[in-house]
């Protein structure tokens, strides 16, 4: 009777520790594509119906392979000022997390890290979707941000029609 307790216990601990152990070897999800520079992008109609069409922005998200996060704004005839930087990694199969160091668009955030949701669309297109609780006095926001980005890439020749 021991005999036999003692297998039964020397399987359940064998099949515990392989079952363990191929759940530490499996990665808890499939890590995206995101590095790379993104660029801001506008839904822009003439109809409060329709979402119309996708114009760029001037602002940009660069993710950088190491982990680092910067973003920044172009202004026409001023230069670019880098908004917020930081540093990210994925988190789950649709979700990322952006460790704030410093952000001038949402101060709110410096120091804290966010948690935003996204899709990716044919691997240039992405969809954020991130919550913001409070402002940087502490009022209650309670807003749900959505952000089209998409990412550049260097095209085969300098464009014709592009000035510097």
């Amino acid at each position: 009777m021991k005999r036999h307790a003692l297998l039964l216990l020397a399987a359940a601990f064998w099949c515990c520790t392989t079952a363990l152990m191929a759940q530490k070897n499996k990665p808890a999800f499939q890590p995206a594509d995101l590095q790379g520079i993104w660029q801001m992008y506008f839904y822009v109609s003439e109809s409060p119906d329709v979402p119309g069409e996708l114009r760029p922005g001037n602002t940009f998200k660069v993710l950088s392979a190491d982990g680092h996060i910067t973003n920044f704004t172009l202004s026409q005839g001023k230069g670019a000022i880098i908004t917020g930087e930081g540093t990210y990694e994925q988190v789950a199969a649709d979700q990322y997390a952006e460790h704030i160091q410093r952000s001038i668009h949402f101060p709110v955030l410096n120091g804290r890290t966010n948690i935003l949701t996204f899709e990716l669309k044919e691997n240039r297109l992405m969809q954020l979707k991130y919550f913001i609780e409070k402002d940087e006095e502490g009022n209650t926001v309670d807003t749900w941000y959505h952000e089209t980005w998409i990412r550049c890439v260097m095209p085969t020749q300098y464009p014709k029609d592009l000035t510097r």
